[in-house]
């Protein structure tokens, strides 16, 4: 069982990888053969940690990621149960959707998914301005069963959102897949980027206003902050990789 992601602070993007330096190839003065051999030994373990972690990440020889058993099945949005989110926000409103464009391929599988939670009241800074605010959940599922999507995954969603806006801060999670990021957008939404073996998913929350006329009202009405809800969407983005295995 996979224990409770943690948010393990803001990650830079553009900082520089740290580097390792080399070992030395001659031995330091008075260094001791038994040194060397303990120090073989390690390397060896090292190299069969690795060689074992690559195994269980690609299987045996043939070099395809594995997709950890994620499938999509029939009803693959069914997974947004989305128990957190709906227990502090509102209301699931209707049952998740099926996007167009499902994909179904021996290079890949991809299913986009949406669905909108139960509207609440927002005030402006008078009384008499009011507005609703409405959190739509968007998910994508991919399943990559030929190629390696671990250096596109590092690349991308640490830089753009599902409908390529830049994000704003970038925060890494641990407990959740191989890697995962926690990203918020200048416009305050937010999403979860996973990835897990072969398997990358992405869900995403934001926020739209309506109003009571036509036009906002004259006062200023912001839209929610959604930040509050981060913790939310990773313990539903926990909650749908579980489902997605089922």
């Amino acid at each position: 069982m996979i224990s409770e992601p943690e948010i393990v602070g803001e990650y830079e993007a553009d900082a520089p990888a740290e580097v390792v330096s080399g070992f030395d190839r001659k031995p330091a003065a008075g260094r001791r053969r038994g040194q060397g051999l303990l120090w073989g030994l390690g390397g060896a373990l090292v190299a069969s940690v690795v060689w074992a972690a690559a195994v269980f990440a690609y299987g045996f020889g043939d070099g395809k990621p594995d997709v950890r058993g994620y499938g999509l099945g029939e009803q693959p949005c069914a997974a947004m149960k989305l128990k957190a989110l709906s227990g502090s926000v509102g209301k699931v409103e209707h049952e998740p959707t099926e996007q167009p464009g499902r994909v179904e391929h021996p290079a890949v599988d991809r299913v986009d998914c949406a669905v909108s939670l139960a509207p609440f009241e927002v005030s402006g800074k008078k009384r008499a301005d009011r507005g609703s605010a409405q959190m739509s959940v968007t998910m994508r599922v991919e399943l990559h069963k030929e190629a390696d999507p671990g250096p596109e995954f590092e690349a991308l969603s640490t830089k753009l959102d599902l409908f390529g806006n830049e994000v704003a801060k970038v925060e890494g999670i641990v407990g959740l897949g191989d890697s995962a990021y926690l990203v918020t957008l200048d416009d305050g939404s937010s999403q979860v980027s996973v990835r897990d073996g072969g398997a990358v998913i992405t869900i995403g929350m934001s926020v739209s206003m309506a109003y009571d006329g036509e036009d906002p009202p004259e006062g200023e009405v912001e839209a929610p902050e959604l930040t509050p809800y981060q913790g939310d969407l990773i313990s539903d983005a926990h909650d749908v990789l579980d489902a997605l295995k089922a």
